[in-house]
């Protein structure tokens, strides 16, 4: 057995406590390294410990004089790095998880590869390299699911301990579909998911002519429709699918209302050797130990008071509502030949041949001094102060006095969980972190280079440091091996260790990147050119319609008219306020809110609702006017608010007006019309519009009239003819057209003119 110093828990805390001056069975290489980085980053002032010679670790096992060199990999983006900006995004942190998983698995890939060998303890001889040698160590586990995702990807066994998960495992969410039809069979998308697995096995297209087989039913019946009409002709191999498929399907049925919960499970195993299947899919020992999961919970579940698949299948649902989720199944032995993700912490006390330490650049967690106080064991508690009646809190100076001193001491945490992880490894050690700008980053590295040769990092430098990498990094920067990587001249430290250090862009594990050298890769082994000349344009091939995946199948009018705006070349000033939308004109302000004023577009909504039951004929008087709005208030068709804010005068003034004049005398009219079309566009595609027409009207000599009411307010500075006319037309264009468009498509009717009347006014623009 390998002999180190003991880790063991300190009396009066949670930490790590070192035993230093330890023997262990690693090779050389990684002890070194591991006395050398610590020799620059640990004092008794920022560490808790003086690392020197006497606390330095022994190489105590016989190793070959093969050289191995700790490997240090730097992902970075090609991109400005912000240093003011201290939070990451979700889908940075995401980002930063797929391509540190990338790295490793293409790390692994060329270790198998090469041949690695590593020495058996047990028969003292070197043997090759295998999955189970290798761990990747993180000091905790969030990014364990999409580092999980990614080994899955490149087909290459991954076990981690997690405590989510089991739900969307590909095997768990098939099953509890099947299960789900079997209880209720119109369902559509489960039903769809079940005749895709790999049981069943139909295609889209198969799925496609059983949907036509009748559009309008739910699909479970086009299902049947389709079987009793391919029965009674040629019988086609989906029917055959299908026929397979409704034996088991039925006796499922029946099994689900007389037996248990847990009989059904495992005869749907059976039936389907969907159990057998997912064995031989990557990973296949975890999925088979999720189907067992599933049934071992079944008969768990049903040892409860309650009973039968539609509660279970709730009881799942229910689960999945309040985020609550099941670890993945536990189905690995000691000798399973794959892959593990663990957390530093429980590492302790073990060895690995090759161990990858992911996440070197992942900030530490501060979360506990983001707390309205802090507690100490010596000092006691402290508290930020704060100010009652302005309601500010203010950081005190016990407060940061002992944020200073917990900060400190978290850190020498962090140094011994690193200290824990780089001393993991037996054979092979590779430290991966990622940065944001790889320039700036070795910059600031590099300043540690004017240092004195045999002088640590400076204490303010450490006590600083936010991450494992602000450690690493000064001090790797002044080892010898750093010297082709550096843009300055400097005298390196030459030291025992051996270091193996690469900054990698990260574009290189971009998935289009990759696909694409995968691709060159394949093209370089075709000797056929037809064959090369066809996978050449298939690849190379554009979808025709691309402009048709831009925009929503279906819009509003003044949906297309605000993107139409927001693509004028010039915006030079507001000359008008927003339209206002055509919702109901009974207000959606409580009524302890309605005295506060309007607004410009509820005032317009008001006076839509006005000019929707005014009479044809107007009014000869402005008390008429007046009276009439009166009367839509206790109507409640408009609220008092909006009484008071909707003008009289402006609606005389409307039938003043010359189209004022011909509202009046039309033989027919038409307000508030509400339509729906179908536009096809330059590139034939078709979109639905829908819309609502202000008025539409023949007049007395028989022509129709497109009337639209605008009550936008204009700058006075730009209500002068013909530049009002020219913005109005540029800015409502669009929306007359498509009003004209519709009119004469469902009606069957000549426009004669779009009329704008603008209430602000009473200007009339005619398009």
């Amino acid at each position: 057995m390998r002999k180190y110093g003991e880790f063991q828990e300190h009396p009066e805390a949670t930490g790590m406590r070192i035993d230093l001056n330890a023997n262990f069975r690693s090779r050389p290489e990684v002890l070194q390294a591991t006395n050398y980085i610590f020799a620059q980053i640990m004092g008794e002032r920022v560490g808790e410990i003086d690392y020197d010679d006497n606390a330095a670790l022994k190489p105590a096992a016989p190793y070959n004089d093969k050289e191995v060199p700790v490997e240090l990999a730097i992902l970075y983006t090609e991109q400005e790095d912000d240093e003011e900006v201290s939070e990451i995004s979700e889908a940075e942190e995401l980002k930063k998880s797929q391509y540190e998983a990338r790295f490793m698995i293409e790390r692994i890939q060329q270790l198998m590869q090469e041949g690695t060998t590593v020495y058996d303890s047990k028969t003292q001889t070197e043997r090759p390299l295998q999955y189970r040698d290798i761990v990747i160590l993180m000091r905790s586990m969030t990014w364990a699911a999409d580092v999980a995702e990614e080994f899955k990807l490149a087909g290459i066994p991954l076990y981690t301990e997690s405590s989510k998960g089991y739900f969307d495992a590909l095997e768990v969410m098939v099953m509890l579909n099947v299960l789900k039809v079997v209880d209720n069979p119109y369902q559509d998308i489960p039903l769809a998911s079940v005749l895709r697995a790999p049981f069943v096995g139909l295609t889209e297209n198969e799925l496609a002519t059983i949907r036509l087989a009748d559009t309008k039913a739910p699909f479970y019946d086009a299902l049947k429709q389709f079987i009793r009409s391919e029965g009674q002709n040629v019988q086609s191999a989906t029917f055959e699918k299908l026929q397979r498929f409704m034996l088991a399907f039925e006796q499922w049925r029946n099994l689900a209302r007389r037996g248990s919960l847990a009989d059904l499970i495992w005869k749907i195993y059976l039936d389907t050797h969907y159990y057998e299947m997912v064995g031989a899919m990557p990973n296949g020992k975890q999925r088979q130990a999720n189907l067992r999961i599933l049934h071992d919970r079944a008969l768990m579940y049903e040892k409860t008071a309650y009973r039968g698949l539609f509660r279970f299948l709730r009881f799942i649902d229910r689960m999945r509502t309040r985020g609550d989720d099941l670890g993945t199944a536990k189905s690995i032995g000691e000798k399973d030949d794959v892959v593990r993700l663990v957390t530093i912490h429980s590492s302790k006390g073990l060895e690995y041949p090759v161990v990858f330490v992911a996440g070197m650049g992942r900030p530490f967690n501060k979360m506990d001094f983001h707390q309205a106080y802090l507690f100490d064991q010596d000092f006691g508690l402290a508290v930020k102060a704060i100010d009652p009646e302005n309601r500010v809190m203010y950081t005190s100076l016990p407060f940061l006095a002992l944020k200073e001193k917990k900060e400190l001491e978290m850190r020498a945490e962090e140094m011994r969980v690193l200290y824990v992880a780089m001393t993991r490894a037996k054979e092979k050690l590779v430290l991966v972190g990622s940065v944001k700008n790889w320039e700036k980053t070795r910059e600031r590295w590099q300043e540690a280079q004017s240092l004195a040769i045999d002088a640590p990092l400076q204490e303010y430098l450490r006590a600083r440091a936010n991450h494992y990498l602000d450690w690493l990094g000064p001090a790797v920067a002044r080892h010898i091996d750093f010297k082709p990587m550096a843009t300055t001249a400097y005298q390196g430290i030459e030291d025992a260790s051996h270091w193996a250090i690469q900054a990698i862009a990260t574009a290189r594990y971009d998935t289009a990147q990759m696909v694409e050298e995968t691709v060159q890769q394949a093209f370089e082994t075709v000797e056929d050119q037809a064959l090369f000349t066809e996978l050449t344009a298939r690849f190379h091939t554009q979808y025709p319609y691309q402009q048709a995946v831009q925009k929503h199948s279906k819009t509003s009018v003044s949906e297309i008219k605000r993107l139409e705006n927001l693509q004028r070349q010039e915006e030079p000033e507001y000359y008008f306020s927003a339209q206002p939308q055509k919702v109901s004109a009974i207000a959606t302000r409580p009524s302890f809110l309605q005295d506060i004023q309007l607004t410009g577009a509820e005032i317009g909504t008001a006076m839509h609702t006005v000019m929707q039951h005014v009479p044809q004929q107007g009014f000869d008087a402005l008390e008429a006017a007046q009276l009439f709005i009166e009367q839509l208030v206790s109507k409640q068709l408009l609220t008092e608010a909006e009484g008071k804010a909707v003008s009289a005068t402006k609606i005389l003034t409307f039938f003043a007006s010359p189209i004022g004049q011909r509202f009046a005398r039309a033989r027919q009219i038409r307000r508030e019309m509400p339509f729906t079309i179908s536009r096809v566009d330059e590139h034939g595609d078709a979109q639905i519009v829908q819309g609502i027409i202000d008025c539409l009207f023949e007049d007395a000599q028989g022509e129709w009239v497109l009337l639209d009411y605008k009550t936008d307010r204009i700058q006075p500075h730009f209500a002068q003819e013909p530049a009002l006319s020219k913005e109005l037309l540029e800015r409502y264009g669009v929306q007359l057209r498509i009003y004209s468009e519709a009119v004469e498509t469902i009606l069957q009717i000549k426009v004669s003119a779009k009329v704008l009347y603008l209430f602000d006014d009473g200007q009339v623009v005619e398009a």
